[in-house]
């Protein structure tokens, strides 16, 4: 039976565009690391990357005998971005987007991240408008008693950039939290 994130997930991944606490389970997915402005051609070829192997490791499933259990079939999810802003940026109190430190290496890793308790928010528009919905994460935090564990957040992609208007741009927004 095929796993899929979008559907397997809910409520976890509902299309709200109001915030929502919930709990993200421990889980593993391909990811390539790399630093920098997201906007640059290099990023674009990082994420062609990603997709490369991903459908592969896919279909090499189907070449598989019933019998090995070792392997499950999945759905290839949504591009899913880690962001935080890098430690000389912080000690020195501003940041660009030259600062990202972005999981998305040269080198392709399996990562293996436990569960989560997270507030998510429904963003549509341009990348370049994420500080509204943040703005609308940070009043939800003080309204319900959390506050964030760090810096970093989660960006995934509901949307495909090269193919989708700026304005009609659909992305889950995550930061971790923790009970004040």
């Amino acid at each position: 039976m095929k796993y899929d994130l979008k559907k397997d997930g809910k409520p976890e991944l509902n299309k709200t565009r109001r915030p929502d606490l919930l709990t993200v389970p421990s889980h593993c997915y391909l990811a390539i690391v790399g630093t920098g402005d997201p906007n640059t051609v290099n990023f674009g070829d990082r994420i062609a990357a990603l997709y490369a192997i991903a459908y592969p490791i896919k279909m090499a499933y189907k070449q598989m005998s019933s019998h090995d259990s070792h392997y499950t079939d999945y759905v290839v999810p949504s591009l899913c971005g880690d962001w935080p802003i890098s430690e000389v940026a912080i000690n020195h109190g501003n940041w660009a987007k030259t600062d990202f430190v972005y999981t998305l290496r040269r080198k392709v890793t399996v990562i293996s991240l436990p569960s989560q308790e997270v507030v998510q928010m429904l963003h549509v528009g341009s990348y370049e408008e994420e500080q509204r919905t943040f703005d609308y994460l940070t009043m939800f935090l003080e309204d319900q008693q959390l506050q964030r564990t760090s810096k970093t957040h989660t960006e995934i992609y509901l949307s495909d950039a090269r193919r989708t208007a700026f304005d009609r741009l659909k992305t889950f927004l995550q930061i971790n939290v923790v009970p004040k």
